[in-house]
């Protein structure tokens, strides 16, 4: 009895570690590959993006264009099922995805009208601004055309859908929605304009008055020495960082920890550096091309 009670044990043991070790395997294909050469169609020039010790990439671009194609392809990379989630947020979507659950929220959404004003704004943007959002976009789509399955992030496998493909709407309906999320006293201007146009200006002031110029504040008044260490902050990064850790960044031993990496001028259009940078997880300092 105790021989096969140890032996169901083993067995169990055995599967879970199995099983286990399954999932460890399939969920680091959603990984993002941070060393080789990918052939991308849409750039002019070669592109490389150097991650640091923190994993954190660092874009070099000949134009801000393919600079900007190669950073919707790191962000798909790094953040894909995020972009999604915020899309279909913006478009009132989440219902394709999680069923009856969301779609009160969805309704909400679609009767404020974020994707409405998306598309809107979209069509009636300046044609530089189009172009550069479409250049970032395109890097998007690249990552999206050579990934399919497994090597998305898992959150599309456990949902059973794979993204669409994205374009400039996409991008400016999260900006709707950052604008919705940083008006939270929305109601209060709505209340003020109710009152000023029943009631007038004059009155409006005695009901709801502005809050004095010489009021208590939370916040210290900005002293000169606070202004002096923003002012010398900022002259270090204009100037760059140390080329030591340049150097060792670019050949690909872990440097110290650093937020930016300055592009040579030449790399750079218009001659000056273009500086591009996002947030990452820890992982190995390793260099990647695109060509």
């Amino acid at each position: 009895m105790r021989r096969a009670v140890l032996k169901a044990f083993v067995l169990f043991v055995a599967l879970a570690a199995l099983t286990l070790a399954g999932a460890y395997l399939y969920a680091r294909k959603s990984l993002p590959a941070i060393d080789g050469t990918i052939v991308a169609a849409g750039l002019t020039r070669p592109v490389e993006i150097v991650r640091d010790v923190d994993a954190i990439p660092h874009i070099f671009a000949a134009t801000r264009r393919d600079g900007l194609y190669a950073l919707g392809y790191v962000h798909a990379q790094d953040r894909l099922w995020q972009m999604e989630f915020q899309r279909r947020v913006g478009f009132g979507r989440l219902s394709e995805i999680f069923g009856e659950t969301t779609v009160p929220q969805d309704r909400f959404l679609r009767t404020v009208g974020y994707g409405r004003a998306a598309r809107a704004a979209w069509m009636a943007a300046a044609p530089e601004a189009r172009a550069e959002i479409d250049a970032y976009v395109a890097g998007i789509n690249a990552f999206l055309a050579s990934h399919r399955g497994s090597t998305l992030p898992p959150e599309f496998t456990l949902l059973r859908f794979a993204p669409e493909p994205f374009d400039g709407a996409d991008v400016v309906v999260w900006q709707k929605m950052m604008a919705w999320d940083l008006s939270g006293n929305y109601s209060f201007e709505l209340l003020r304009r109710d009152l000023a146009a029943r009631l007038g200006e004059e009155a409006l002031a005695e009901l709801m008055p502005p809050y004095p110029p010489d009021g208590l504040s939370i916040l210290p008044p900005l002293t000169p020495p606070i202004v002096a260490r923003t002012v010398a902050r900022g002259a270090q990064v204009a100037q760059g960082f140390n080329p030591a850790s340049q150097t060792a960044c670019r050949a690909g031993t872990p440097p110290a920890r650093f937020a930016l990496r300055r592009a040579s001028p030449k790399r750079s259009e218009g001659g000056k550096p273009d500086t591009t940078y996002d947030l990452g997880v820890s992982g190995p300092v390793a260099r990647r091309r695109y060509a």
